[in-house]
């Protein structure tokens, strides 16, 4: 077994394995597939102003990188240990302001992260966010944030032992203006950066700018409906650097599709989007694709302490491989959550997805899972544990894995 700290000149490039491009939606909402439960749960800010906040939290995955087996990672980097455990200890302030027309907030974070077996992978990263929205709906709104974070890339897209620090920046603004009626015209505007730390990485730094904009109407008892048009123009700076894999080539994506929320009150809500996305690279236009895209979300409170959501989806991402230029996920995300009492909460998630790679044969199915409890014995602290199991299987070779991730959380606000 090759010692943790072998140098990065060890890792072949061909290990590199990425889904590339068409990410700006993703990385403001969510990622491809769907995400998992956020953990640790939100401790929520129950005193306005400044409020130092610590936190500790340990995690034990059974397959870090997402391979097949101990023989593949022996055969790709050396090292046939799959399974690690790390733990992250994090710090700092939240802040928030709310007043009746305007709220002002954020945070100030340092995170410290120690792998126990890959010592390699050991970061010091950062979570910084400023966020303020003045709101005198129904005749205007505006927002505006700022966020700057840094944090080890995901393992299992790396599929290597690389010490990666990825620093995502993102500034967005936006607002809605009413028209005339019930009819109100809403824009949104997003600045997207990712740096990579590592050497090897700088090809798949990206610049992302967004724009979205378009009417809505608006019913007497809060339903909308509306369409927006999505203009996006992705980047690649240091793509020159780029010495083998896939092609990489500046790209534009243009979405247009209608937006909708319907609820009864507090007992049902119905939202989501639905429409048809192009995305294009002038300068190399093999990457080309086009296809329908939806993003739909339903909440049911069961009772005032249950409450159950459903999540459905397609999305298309860039995926640039010799044999297929990019990838369709259609799924289902299905949540519970209960109130067990005003100390404890449970959530269990559950999530099925289908993969297809047009052009090729490759079809691959994913599921996941898991169960969240958090105890919050007085205002301020919370102790959280989840237990969560996902699963790929592929016709495609050494594409099928799973993952079973144990972690516990202790959240502290003064």
């Amino acid at each position: 077994m090759s010692a943790p700290g072998r140098s990065q000149a060890r890792i072949p490039q061909r290990l590199v394995r990425r889904a590339i491009g068409g990410v700006a939606l993703a990385l403001l909402c969510a990622a491809l597939p769907a995400q998992a439960a956020e953990f640790p749960p939100a401790l929520a800010h129950d005193a306005p102003g400044l409020q130092p906040v610590v936190g500790l939290q340990h995690t034990c995955s059974s397959n870090l990188f997402g391979l097949r087996s101990g023989a593949a990672a022996q055969r790709l980097f050396g090292d046939p240990q799959l399974s690690d455990c790390w733990t992250a200890a994090q710090g700092g302030v939240r802040f928030d302001n709310d007043g009746e027309v305007g709220r002002l907030h954020g945070h100030a974070l340092i995170e410290r992260t120690q792998y126990r077996h890959y010592r390699v992978l050991n970061f010091t990263g950062h979570d910084v966010l400023l966020a303020y929205t003045l709101n005198h709906a129904p005749q205007w709104s505006l927002y505006a944030s700022a966020s700057d974070r840094s944090a080890q890339q995901n393992l299992a897209i790396l599929q290597a032992p690389l010490p990666d620090l990825v620093r995502r920046q993102v500034l967005a603004v936006g607002g809605a203006r009413r028209i005339a009626g019930p009819f109100d015209m809403t824009a949104d505007a997003a600045f997207i950066r990712v740096a990579n730390g590592a050497v090897s990485q700088r090809p798949y730094d990206t610049r992302i700018d967004l724009v979205r904009l378009g009417p809505r109407y608006t019913s007497a008892a809060g339903n909308s409906i509306g369409y927006v048009l999505t203009l996006l123009q992705g980047r690649y700076p240091h793509a020159a650097l780029q010495t083998g894999n896939a092609p990489l080539a500046d790209y534009r994506q243009v979405e247009n599709g209608a937006q909708f929320n319907w609820s009864d009150d507090a007992f049902w809500q119905v939202s989501g989007t639905a429409g048809y996305l192009r995305y294009t690279a002038p300068s190399l236009p093999a990457l080309n694709f086009s296809g329908v895209v939806a993003d739909m979300q339903a909440k049911l409170a069961v009772s005032d302490k249950t409450a159950l959501g459903l999540t459905l989806y397609r999305k298309l991402a860039a995926y640039n491989t010799p044999t297929t230029n990019y990838q369709v996920i259609t799924g289902a995300q299905l949540s519970a959550t209960w109130t067990v009492d005003a100390a404890v909460r449970l959530q269990a998630d559950f999530t099925h997805d289908t993969a297809i790679f047009p052009g090729t044969s490759r079809r691959d199915r994913i599921q996941g899972g898991g169960l969240t409890v958090a105890y919050l014995p007085r205002p301020g602290t919370q102790l959280a544990l989840r237990y969560a199991r996902s699963s790929r299987s592929s016709n495609a070779l050494d594409e099928s894995y799973s993952n079973n991730i144990l972690s516990l959380s202790l959240q502290q606000a003064f």
